[in-house]
């Protein structure tokens, strides 16, 4: 932080010729800017000078001499660095104008804690010397403004608390200067400036010294002798006590720190509390606004320069709004003013000053591998292990790590290796990687998909997930930048052995869509892989139609490639499409035909899988001795070629069969049995059907309170692996529950809510199922009209779908509405009906059973 006017901006030193920098209104000569969004290298002016110019400034006219900055009376600042205003006889001069201190900001959150800590060990520390360090923008200036504002810390310097701003330092002596001129001590004539630092020190009262952005003066000189030899005499003091800031993760070395830290992000309720002091009005009317400002707020990494420039520009706008532009430009949006360049005004300034430390000192390879690693979102996990790897393809990158560690470009806890999100997003877009660094981290991490991602459902399966887990973030987006910048065939192979994995833990096809630009031109057999996968996953999230045309290209591609096993799969997996929409004539005439290809194949896994699909068909159309008899058959042929999952499977639908025949005993042996073997197989799918079965079938024996527990867990299970279907099965036993109960207001409210999850899905025959539902509910309760509506919807859905044993069921209960009232028709006075009359008619299926079998 500067205490000179803003007006006038410190010069550089890059070259002879002098740079001064102010916006287009003030000098009227900068090109014009297309893009009202221009970066700040738009709105810099080079102009060569001799040895003198005047500017005009807000502070008045601005004049260089012999290498001074003049502004009235006060020296600005020196090109020399290293000259001061004397007289010219021997007596002492005195440094006038003392810059003003500055207060500490009103808006700060988060670091109150730091501040106390900090004062409670300077005020019993002899002589502290508090490092407090950290990347720009983290607040290190507005924390140590702070700390020496705190009564503990007043209380021991009272008025002798001086900031001492660094900007544009660039020697030894420019910095005792600016010492000896923020004290206001007497400089003897010919007397060196260090040494006049330490004599004023040693003969003053307690006194506290802020040095803040201290890296300006410490990277300007490659010899940090002489600054060092200033650190120690000026904290070494009798008197004297010492805080810096500065860009950097350790301090200048050859100094006893007391303490020194970086600065960590901001906690997201102290991010919150920052951008709502600036723009409490942000949204508040909007009910997703706190969401999205949660969600905003973590995109920029919590970092308090980012969130109070975000909560300024947004000042009008939606939370949602300022999402969607930061998504679109980034950093681009972080400032305040298009030609702005201070560094509290933009980020992409204040990352800047740290990329041009790097720049001067000729360290391009460290930026280049800084652009590596913003390719990775989630860092780079176990960086010590792969900064190895990466050592060995960029001999360089130790050495260009320390110094960007050194930079506080990066940072490291524990095994992570990150870069701030604001950091990142400016380096990407104005210092992306090169092709030699790209495919280094590359080489990494498509061995990482190539060892895991096709590992299936057994023993090595959790071990493989726990592999990938972490990475998946640092995989989509390096596929992500890979098809817009290096597009290749192994790019789409990748991606496709990704989704393999997705399509066994999380089902998602981002990936796919990443790269669906590369499938037109892929060889046939690579356009049927990506089709394949497309067609699973759009199964197992019950897009049925998107499946059955993936399904079907993907055939298409694979009868090209002459893969006949792979079109009979297809053919198995269509037939089970069509099973999913209760079509299931043509699913039986579909399964069938692929049964005969892989007779034809003599495939015995393949075969056991139509068997399967067949016997799931039987099970839905309520022929349950038929449906164990072709389950047990598929069952038989898995296990004589060691296909434990089809084995798995078969159990779990045997299970359900018996439950179904209210079989309840035997069946929980076989559904017990079938769920410790998916979990040994890490098949959390499978095994959390096993639980939901389990709980209906206590359902079954009246023990709801057990049931319901049971309920819960597998809803909650089914939520946490993505299966929606699962987890709406779940809600609709919870309401059947409640209605056994008589608690009809819940069993309303939880069944409403399972119709509107099955209508969202697809799934007809829950819908119809909750329909039925919620028509005796309403019967229940003397709404004769509501109700007869809602079963003569379920029993038309019913028929839609070929559930003709369903819609039977549904056509009795309407005519006893309308034969009799509820009293003349044996309801009792609940209005449900007895328990003997119950038994008279047919056994009712809470859920679907037998569904979401899983290659």
């Amino acid at each position: 932080m500067d205490t000179h006017n803003k007006s006038l901006r410190a010069p550089s030193f890059e070259s002879s010729d002098i740079v001064l920098t102010g916006k287009k209104a003030r000098l009227g000569e900068i090109d014009a800017i297309n893009d009202a969004v221009a970066g700040p290298s738009h709105a810099i002016q080079s102009i060569a000078m001799g040895s003198t110019f005047n500017a005009i400034g807000t502070s008045g006219t601005v004049t260089m001499v012999a290498g001074h900055y003049i502004n009235h009376n006060y020296i600005v600042d020196s090109t020399a660095g290293n000259d001061i205003h004397r007289n010219s006889s021997s007596e002492p001069a005195t440094i006038h104008s003392s810059p003003s201190q500055p207060l500490p900001p009103e808006i700060f959150y988060g670091r109150d804690d730091l501040v106390s800590d900090l004062a409670g060990l300077i005020s019993r520390t002899e002589k502290p010397k508090i490092a407090i360090l950290g990347p720009g923008g983290m607040g290190k200036t507005s924390t140590a403004l702070h700390l020496i504002n705190h009564p503990t810390v007043i209380a021991r310097y009272q008025e002798r608390r001086f900031f001492v701003g660094c900007d544009a330092l660039t020697s030894t002596e420019g910095l005792a200067q600016r010492i000896l001129q923020v004290i206001k001590a007497a400089v003897p004539a010919g007397e060196n400036l260090v040494d006049t630092v330490h004599r004023a020190l040693m003969g003053a009262a307690p006194t506290l010294l802020l040095l803040d952005n201290f890296e300006s003066v410490w990277e300007a000189e490659s010899d940090h002798g002489a600054i060092r030899d200033l650190l120690l005499k000026a904290s070494n003091a009798s008197s004297a006590s010492l805080i810096i800031t500065m860009r950097a993760a350790t301090p200048p070395p050859g100094v006893r720190w007391t303490y020194f830290e970086s600065l960590p992000p901001l906690s997201p309720a102290s991010s919150r509390d920052i951008f709502l002091a600036i723009n409490g009005s942000c949204g508040k009317d909007l009910p997703d606004s706190d969401a999205v400002l949660e969600e905003l707020l973590k995109e920029l990494d919590y970092v308090p320069l980012a969130i109070h420039l975000l909560a300024q520009v947004s000042l009008g706008f939606s939370p949602r709004f300022m999402l969607e532009q930061w998504r679109e430009r980034r950093t681009q949006i972080l400032r305040l003013d298009s030609f702005t360049e201070d560094k509290l005004e933009s980020v992409e300034v204040s990352v800047s000053l740290s990329i041009k430390s790097l720049e001067r000192t000729g360290h391009a390879e460290a930026i280049r591998l800084l652009g590596m690693f913003c390719l990775l979102p989630d860092g780079l996990l176990q960086w010590q292990t792969r900064l190895g790897l990466v050592a060995q393809c960029l001999p360089t990158s130790p050495s260009d790590f320390l110094l960007l560690r050194k930079f506080a470009l990066v940072y490291t806890t524990g095994n992570k290796l990150g870069v701030l999100s604001p950091i990142r997003h400016f380096i990407l877009q104005h210092y992306p990687p090169d092709s030699e660094y790209v495919q280094c981290v590359h080489g990494i991490f498509w061995k990482l998909v190539g060892t895991y991602a096709r590992v299936n459902f057994g023993p090595e399966f959790n071990s493989a997930k726990e592999a990938l887990r972490p990475d998946i973030g640092n995989i989509s987006n390096l596929i992500e930048h890979a098809v817009q910048y290096h597009p290749t065939e192994r790019i789409l192979d990748v991606a496709i052995d990704m989704s393999w994995h997705f399509y066994l833990t999380y089902p998602s096809t981002d990936i796919l869509k990443m790269v669906s630009p590369l499938e037109p031109t892929a060889d046939p057999a690579m356009r049927a892989r990506f089709w394949e996968i497309s067609g699973l996953i759009a199964y197992k999230q019950y897009r049925y139609t998107e499946a059955t045309s993936s399904v079907t290209q993907a055939r298409v591609h694979f009868l090209v490639a002459s893969n006949d096993r792979k079109v009979a799969h297809c053919s198995y997996r269509s037939g089970d499409i069509l099973r999913m929409q209760c079509q299931y004539p043509a699913a039986t005439a579909m399964l069938t035909q692929a049964r005969d290809e892989f007779l034809a194949l003599d495939d015995p896994t393949g075969l056991g899988r139509c068997l399967q699909g067949l016997g799931n068909v039987l099970y839905m159309q309520e022929k349950y001795p038929e449906a164990s008899a072709r389950l047990t058959e598929a069952r038989d042929e898995f296990l004589t070629v060691g296909e434990h999952l089809g084995a798995t499977q078969c159990l779990r639908s045997l299970g359900d069969v018996l439950y179904m025949q209210s079989e309840y005993s035997e069946a929980s042996i076989k559904l017990t049995e079938a769920r410790r073997e998916f979990l040994t197989m890490g098949e959390d799918l499978g095994a959390t059907q096993c639980q939901h079965a389990l709980g209906q079938i206590l359902q079954g024996e009246q023990k709801y309170d057990e049931a319901s527990e049971a309920f819960k867990d597998a809803r909650a299970e089914f939520l946490k692996i993505g299966d929606r279907l699962g987890a709406t099965q779940c809600l609709q036993s919870l309401g059947e529950i409640f209605v056994t109960q008589k608690i009809f207001s819940d069993a309303s409210a939880t069944l409403t809510e399972a119709l509107d999850q099955y209508r969202d899905i697809g799934d007809r025959y829950g819908e119809s199922q909750c329909l039925e539902s919620l028509g005796e509910i309403f019967l229940a309760q003397g709404q004769r009209t509501e109700g007869e509506s809602l079963l003569v919807r379920a029993r038309d859905l019913f028929l839609e779908i070929g559930m003709e044993g369903d819609a039977a069921r549904c056509f009795r209960k309407i005519g006893n509405v309308i034969r009799s009232e509820a009293e003349k028709s044996g309801f009792g006075k609940d209005g449900l009906q007895s328990s003997a009359e119950q038994s008279e008619t047919e056994h009712e299926d809470a859920a679907v059973g037998g569904g979401n079998d899983d290659e």
